[in-house]
């Protein structure tokens, strides 16, 4: 498998990841700071050998914004809050209440 299909599985990865943890008891807050680090460490980890460290950690840094973004696009369009609830906008047809 090449290097740039590692990097973009390790997004979701991360992503699910960051959830766990979430579920586990780490606050919404940090979640988004856990995925950065997370990737910080896939960058690193995932380098490639000919790439300088630079490299790596650019990388590390998209592919933890990366999962940052698809946990809050996620969240985002399945209308929950921060505390996982749902917003209280609409009923489960889209219908304002």
């Amino acid at each position: 498998m090449s290097h740039e299909y590692i990097i973009t599985v390790a997004i979701p990865v991360i992503n699910g990841l960051a959830e766990v943890a979430k579920r586990a008891g780490l606050s919404s807050r940090y979640v988004p700071l856990l995925a950065v680090i997370l990737g910080l460490i896939a960058g690193i980890g995932l380098r490639n050998p000919e790439e300088s460290i630079a490299v790596a950690v650019l990388e590390g840094l998209v592919i933890g914004l990366s999962a940052v973004g698809l946990y809050s696009g996620t969240r985002n369009f399945l209308g929950k809050s921060s505390n996982g609830k749902g917003n209280g906008k609409n009923d489960s047809f889209g219908n304002s209440k």
